[in-house]
């Protein structure tokens, strides 16, 4: 007798402690009648869920809270699947309350007569996927981003066997899938892999990531130039093979180069024309600068001949000064030449180390009938570190001529008892200055701001090309060309390029 009401004490506890732990769920737990799916029962969480309390959603049809495109598709396949399987798990989008929906995923199990099997009710779980779903559809979203990327991306795990490669690295590899290969050393050379290997993945383990410029060389590329420009290194979720480690990105970069080597060109096509009128504006003074050896060399040789006709040179011993000194000025003559034509010659683009004040001089020296004949005055302000950089020799000296000429240039629209012009070379910071000063008439404030433009000059008879192509030659090298003027009396064009060795 007395153990039939010991189990009904029993089952009234497991029914108040059941009852306790479904209000005390942080999960929507809810009943459903079967077909129209009103809710018969909801426990609390319904509120931080949904925003609606208990009593205004009971009574009503659940789809009406669903997205409607996500309610027609659970009428068309939840039902049926609860009544031929008993548990289903669904995602679909609820609305909240305050307005809007958002994603949740509910397991419904049915609850059936034991007798007759017919579907009594369905007991639903609930709960808020939103964050789930967005890191999902941001997953999709990067991966559809790596398929469809111009770089080549590689997954490579720590023992560098691939295991992802995107569209664009498998047309690069000339790949059908990346099963095709092992380990990344199938993929380049032996020299290649060593470099990603030592250099830029054992850089990435260290700070979490590489950044930089290294050469892939294999002939799966086809004459492409592909380099590693950055490196990944993503944690380790386990200690399984399998887990990716590296992220290798890798640009096809021909095309650029090609690109950078057409721009090079049209520069140095531009930068001749330019010397060739620059040249033509300073024929006449380099004509006389030629004439001058020349007709020295004619009066020394006439000179010697006279001096044989009236038998005071009788002996070859007493025409070696003559011919020494026909020889230098033959010497003289030829440098000019050479130097007018190393100038208007079209050249390549041809990098070089070498000094700058020993140019600064000799752009001078070939310019010196030009200076002499303005009443130009040059002073040398030279840094006595010998600073030398790596450059287009002829382009810079094309630049010092521009810029000298039109140091030269600012003096003709006033009178100055002394014209001078100071070329200056320092070194700041491994940086290498050149400023060209005039104190001349200054340059207005409003054509300083165009100044660099093309077509831009205040000369009548001036093209407006000098300054511009001077810009574009030094910021070809890396460099920067400033001006500053006081608009009146002063003018100062200051160049500053990369420096090699410099001595601060």
């Amino acid at each position: 007798m007395t153990a039939e009401p010991k189990d009904a004490s029993d089952l009234n506890f497991g029914a108040e402690r059941y009852r306790f732990l479904v209000e005390q769920s942080g999960e929507m737990i809810s009943t459903h009648r079967p077909g129209d799916w009103v809710y018969t029962a909801v426990n609390p969480a319904v509120k931080d869920c949904f925003g609606y309390t208990p009593e205004e959603v009971l009574g009503k049809p659940a789809y009406d809270f669903f997205y409607p495109e996500d309610a027609e598709a659970m009428k068309q396949k939840l039902i049926p699947a609860i009544h031929r399987h008993g548990v289903r798990t669904f995602r679909y989008r609820h609305r909240h309350k305050s307005g809007g929906y958002f994603w949740v995923e509910s397991t419904h199990r049915s609850i059936r007569d034991e007798d007759s099997g017919e579907l009594k009710e369905i007991i639903t779980v609930t709960r808020d996927i939103t964050a789930q779903v967005q890191a999902e559809m941001a997953s999709r979203r990067l991966a559809d981003v790596l398929q469809v990327s111009t770089d080549l991306v590689v997954f490579c795990d720590r023992e560098f066997h691939v295991t992802y490669m995107n569209g664009s690295a498998l047309e690069g590899f000339g790949l059908k899938d990346s099963s095709e290969v092992n380990g990344f050393a199938d993929l380049i050379n032996r020299e290649s892999t060593q470099r990603v290997k030592t250099l830029a993945c054992q850089l990435a383990r260290q700070k979490g990531h590489w950044r930089g410029n290294i050469v892939l060389n294999s002939p799966r590329f086809a004459g492409r130039r592909m380099e590693l420009q950055e490196v990944l290194v993503h944690p380790q979720r386990s200690y399984t093979e399998s887990d990716d480690y590296y992220t290798l990105m890798i640009r096809d970069v021909t095309d650029r180069l090609l690109a950078e080597r057409e721009a090079q060109q049209h520069q140095a096509e531009i930068a001749h024309a330019s010397r060739l009128m620059t040249m033509g504006e300073m024929a006449s003074g380099i004509a006389h600068e030629i004439n001058q050896p020349l007709a020295t060399t004619l009066n020394y040789a006439r000179g010697a001949m006279r001096q044989i006709e009236l038998g005071k040179i009788t002996a070859v011993e007493q025409l070696m000064p003559v011919l020494s000194n026909i020889a230098r000025q033959a010497d003289r003559a030829a440098s000019i030449v050479k130097r007018l034509r190393a100038l208007i010659k079209k050249t390549p683009y041809q990098r070089q180390i070498f000094e700058i004040n020993p140019v600064c001089r000799d752009v001078v020296e070939f310019m010196k009938h030009d200076i002499s004949a303005e009443g130009v005055e040059i002073e040398f302000e030279l840094c006595d570190s010998e600073p030398a950089i790596d450059a287009d020799r002829i382009q810079i000296e094309q630049v010092l001529v521009n810029l000298l000429r039109n140091a030269m240039d600012a003096y003709k629209e006033v009178q100055r008892e002394n014209k001078i012009v100071r070329l200056t070379t320092q070194v700041r910071n491994a940086e290498l200055q050149i400023r060209i000063t005039d104190y001349g008439a200054g340059i207005d404030e409003h054509m300083t701001e165009k100044l660099f433009e093309p077509y831009v000059t205040s000369k009548e008879e001036g093209l407006g090309m000098g300054l511009s192509i001077s810009r574009t030659i030094i910021e070809t090298h890396g460099g920067v060309i400033e001006v500053d003027s006081d608009g009146v009396s002063y003018s100062c064009l200051s160049i500053t390029l990369p420096a090699i060795d410099a001595q601060t």
